[in-house]
């Protein structure tokens, strides 16, 4: 937490820039009413800012508070208290929802104020170096003041932060997880097709006809099939990206399977012309995929 020496640091307010705005505390004393006045009227025409003072007596109450304010800019006294009281206000605006808008708009009103008593009655030797250390001790009121608005504001920007990263790493593992799943199916149904490859070319031998040699030739193009698959799934799960060519691979796969089995068993024209068709179609699909991708 910043303490009151690390806010004159930051903002260059020297010790003899706190002795100025003392010896103006005379002249501020005497404009303390009209500044009342001059606040509260700029207060009470804004609806918003009105709506926080419903009785009399809570805007008498709160015009001695901000008369006190007005004068602490004054007293000298700027330590690590000042820094207190100035962050419990801050607090207390939050708390009663006051959007920090009206405090930074507020501020200006107080600053354009300051500046007209001093140009119009300070003595003219102390005008100049009297703005500056003026504007000076506005700036650090405004700074902490808002700073309860700043770290309102990152409290729920980081839970919310925090919650959404929590989500999302679970739900990265789980996918992470579903991904090992599936790559683990896929041998298990890989280990699957070969001992169907096994039985199949066992077939050929067994039976010699030329269903068990299109048989075999299936079993095969699945092995291939899944071979991509399993590649395809280890890729992805080092990081790589998912490649779409592949499964537009696995269909044309399918088709294949069928155009060899209706070749070998003299099916109808109509429906054998379908299936090349299909599959001449895929290969397209196919062909325009890689190249989306390679660009």
């Amino acid at each position: 937490m910043l303490l009151a020496k690390d806010f004159k640091s930051h903002y260059e307010f020297t010790a003899e820039e706190e002795q100025l705005l003392k010896e103006l505390a005379p002249l501020m004393e005497i404009h303390k009413e009209e500044f009342a006045e001059d606040f509260y009227g700029h207060v009470m025409s804004n609806k918003e800012t009105a709506e926080f003072f419903p009785t009399e007596a809570k805007l008498d109450r709160h015009r001695k508070m901000i008369a006190g304010w007005f004068m602490d800019l004054f007293g000298g006294k700027y330590d690590d208290a000042y820094i207190r009281n100035l962050k419990h206000v801050g607090k207390v605006h939050v708390n009663i929802k006051l959007d920090g808008h009206f405090v930074n708009t507020s501020m200006a009103r107080v600053r354009r104020f300051l500046s007209e008593v001093i140009e119009s009655h300070a003595p003219e030797e102390k005008r100049e170096e009297g703005l500056i250390a003026v504007g000076k001790i506005l700036d650090i009121n405004l700074d902490i003041l808002t700073s309860s608005y700043r770290q309102e504001e990152l409290k729920k920007y980081f839970l919310s932060f925090r919650v959404e990263k929590t989500l999302v790493n679970w739900i990265e593992r789980f996918t992470h997880g579903l991904n090992l799943i599936l790559a683990l199916a896929l041998g298990v149904v890989s280990a699957a097709v070969v001992v169907l490859f096994v039985h199949d070319v066992i077939g050929i031998f067994r039976k010699a006809d030329p269903d068990s040699i299109i048989a075999a030739l299936g079993s095969l193009l699945i092995i291939w099939l899944m071979i991509e698959l399993l590649d395809t799934e280890i890729s992805h799960l080092k990081g790589r990206k998912l490649q779409i060519k592949v499964f537009v691979g696995v269909i044309m796969v399918a088709f294949l399977r069928k155009v060899l089995i209706a070749g070998f068993r003299h099916e109808e024209l109509l429906g054998f012309a379908s299936k090349v068709g299909t599959l001449l179609v895929l290969g397209i699909v196919y062909w325009l995929v890689v190249r989306a991708e390679r660009e």
